[in-house]
């Protein structure tokens, strides 16, 4: 059973450095973490344009939109609350089937995300492929100005983290972001741009 287990993991990280070893031997960690996050991104916005109605969540989203002007001026005119009150079922009810439209797509991408959180932990983190490479690293992938380091409260997140993940590389300063903080800062980021790009509402 263990022999079928590593022989899988074996093979999907062969399979893997294939793909994106030449990237990551090749050029800085944070821009073949970019890289990746962008591919990732894509992927995921791709599978949201073709399974999710657009329209029908432009629809939604209006009209949500709508409720929320006419709640906020009802706080001022009881008749209008009257109101409120008949169209909150509806609006209950287009919310959840909003959120069973946005789930939708994470049926068919939770596992390759899985993967590439898994393969990402492999090559960057403490005693992974590149630290092997480089004894050396540190771990950082890159230093983010102060004022963005605060304004993304990376020292808050260093803390939460020292809170679960003990051992392998310590926190070099507040301003250093390791593999995983750098990926979520490029994932939000290029997964913004592609929906734009790609008309996904």
């Amino acid at each position: 059973m263990f022999e079928v287990f590593n022989f899988i993991v074996d093979t999907f990280y062969r399979t893997m450095d294939m793909l994106f070893m030449p990237i990551i031997v090749n050029t800085h960690p944070a821009l073949a973490i970019l890289i990746i996050s962008l591919i990732v991104s894509f992927i995921i916005t791709l599978a949201t344009k073709l399974l999710v109605d657009q329209e029908r969540m432009e629809e939604i989203k209006e009209r949500i939109k709508e409720f929320q002007v006419k709640l906020r001026k009802a706080s001022k005119n009881p008749e209008l609350m009257k109101e409120i009150e008949k169209e909150q079922e509806e609006i209950m009810n287009i919310q959840m089937e909003m959120m069973r439209m946005s789930f939708k797509p994470m049926i068919y991408t939770w596992i390759p995300i899985i993967a590439i959180f898994a393969y990402l932990k492999h090559v960057y983190d403490y005693n992974g492929v590149l630290h092997t490479l480089d004894p050396s690293w540190n771990g950082v992938v890159v230093y983010l100005p102060p004022i963005l380091s605060k304004l993304l409260l990376v020292p808050f997140f260093h803390w939460l983290g020292g809170l679960f993940y003990k051992g392998g590389f310590g926190i070099v300063s507040d301003y250093a972001l390791g593999w995983l903080g750098w990926y979520i800062l490029c994932s939000m980021v290029t997964s913004t741009l592609l929906r734009k790009v790609m008309g996904v509402k």
